[in-house]
């Protein structure tokens, strides 16, 4: 299933002036682009929007982030390393993760939280998205004992990129779970997360 024709500028259209990701989330889709498609391509894909680099933890417009998102999963699809443009979203999100666990912020994060443990890493998951965007409201919801609910307002991204983050994020702490995505709108999400005992 592809993505509707205009979902990008619906969601462009969404972003305040003032909406700000950490160029960490920059920095872990052009790794992403540059192992699967080249240096050069990476390069391609990051010259509209920056001169060099990003910095891991300044913060840069929204509306470059979406763009680098959806310009990024395009050529990733297209160059036939996701089946999909929804699944090349997915692996910017899981890239994402691996970016931050990899900070020195991220690895506080996992010695605090642990292996294993997914509602404290769940539940620490709107804590850790406002350190990385300025944008939206996320809200934790235990439903089960293997069940919790992640519901955000006010987030532009598609929901294919939240599911690789949250899954990523399971995987970092060894927990074999799934992370379904609803959306509501453009605006509005829940992410309904299950595992194994």
């Amino acid at each position: 299933m592809a993505f509707p024709k205009n979902d990008l500028d619906q969601r462009l259209a969404l972003v305040r002036p003032e909406d700000t990701v950490r160029g960490l989330i920059f920095n872990a889709v052009l790794m992403l682009a540059e192992r699967q498609l080249g240096p050069d391509s990476a390069a391609r894909l990051r010259e509209p929007l920056f001169k060099r680099s990003p910095v891991d933890f300044f913060s840069y417009s929204a509306v470059d982030a979406i763009r680098l998102l959806y310009a990024t999963s395009e050529a990733l699809e297209k160059a036939g390393r996701y089946p999909t443009q929804e699944d090349a979203v997915r692996a910017c999100g899981a890239a994402a993760v691996t970016g931050f666990f990899s900070s020195t912020v991220g690895q506080t994060l996992t010695r605090l939280i642990g292996k294993g443990d997914p509602k404290r890493l769940l539940s620490n998951a709107p804590t850790a998205y406002s350190t990385l965007v300025s944008y939206g409201r996320r809200e934790y919801t235990v439903l089960h004992e293997r069940h919790v609910r992640l519901s955000f307002q006010g987030d532009m991204q598609p929901v294919q990129f939240h599911e690789g983050v949250l899954q990523e994020a399971l995987k970092a702490i060894q927990c074999n779970g799934r992370v379904v995505g609803t959306p509501h709108g453009y605006f509005a999400a829940d992410y309904d997360i299950t595992w194994e005992s």
